[in-house]
């Protein structure tokens, strides 16, 4: 087999309820110069044998298997390892790719050698609709900053970038020695590559969606825990102050933090969420962002 431009990497667990659904908009890209390499992390359910019924699908599939579960930084790090094309572009087990998407994004890489990686829009689904889109900022029709003002985008709001849709040039993750971090939950592994990475590479966001999010409320997925998403942010956000003082000031560390607070507001419940307005507004009374908040969630039903 000639070596294929492309990579697609799926780390898989628990996945047999929604892979197929996967696997088959992964069929249907309209590119198709690319291997497949899924990981399943240490689970026994019936994820292989749904993989393997689609082997004849694809020009090259290679499944890996963790004995042991090692969390999805670990996974992916394999997952590279393992990799021959000259793009790899990630998927999740729980998604389905719009045809065009894998053509698009080869499309930016092939014409543009200072974009590194390239994402796009996310189109959030509930089983019946479309009922939100990320990132708003291409949404808007913008486009991402670069460099620095790349990573403090993504450090003071949280990161702006759909990593279920990114395809990323290898060799900038080779040369520059990136790797997913395991010191965070599964659920920081994105934002902390994303804002390394937008250090040492041009981050492009094609103005179009790339992926149907499966956001069903009985979906089983790391990103519902949320008490974990919370705990894991906080630790970003105070760890990467210490990892680039050169960059992050006291006030971006503030800002940063009063997101993560914001977040964990908005998500609680009524008597919680009363508790942690006061709190709140005591450390950033001038906070616009807390008003916004407290305008959809009390004045609204008030008034309703």
């Amino acid at each position: 087999m000639i070596k294929p431009k492309l990579s697609v990497i799926l780390p898989v667990y628990n996945g047999e309820n929604t892979i197929a659904t996967t696997l088959d908009s992964l069929v249907n890209q309209t590119f198709k110069d690319f291997e497949l390499v899924c990981c399943i992390d240490g689970t026994n359910d019936e994820s292989e044998n749904i993989i393997n019924s689609f082997r004849d699908k694809f020009n090259k599939l290679t499944i890996l298997k963790n004995e042991l579960n090692r969390g999805l930084g670990a996974t992916m790090n394999r997952l590279m390892t393992n990799t021959i094309g000259e793009y790899v572009a990630i998927a999740e087990q729980d998604d389905y790719y719009y045809d065009t998407r894998l053509e698009k994004q080869v499309k930016v890489l092939d014409d543009n050698d200072t974009v590194g990686l390239v994402s796009g829009i996310a189109d959030f689904w509930n089983g019946e609709k479309i009922v939100m889109q990320f990132p708003g900022i291409l949404v808007a029709g913008e486009q991402y900053p670069k460099g620095k003002d790349m990573f403090l985008l993504n450090y003071k709001k949280q990161v702006k970038v759909a990593n279920s849709c990114t395809m990323i040039r290898k060799s900038v993750h080779v040369n520059n020695g990136l790797y997913f971090s395991v010191h965070y939950p599964s659920i920081s592994v994105d934002w902390t590559y994303i804002m390394r990475f937008s250090l040492l590479s041009d981050i492009y966001g094609l103005p179009s969606p790339l992926v149907r999010l499966d956001r069903r409320n009985d979906r089983n997925s790391v990103t519902s825990n949320k008490n974990k998403q919370f705990l894991a942010a906080r630790e970003v956000i105070r760890s990467f102050k210490f990892e680039f003082p050169e960059i992050i000031t006291a006030s971006d560390y503030k800002y940063s933090l009063m997101t993560e607070y914001i977040l964990e507001l908005n998500n609680a419940g009524n008597i919680k969420y009363c508790f942690l307005f006061v709190k709140n507004f005591i450390l950033a009374p001038f906070d616009k962002r807390l008003y916004a908040s407290f305008n959809k969630r009390v004045l609204k039903k008030i008034f309703k």
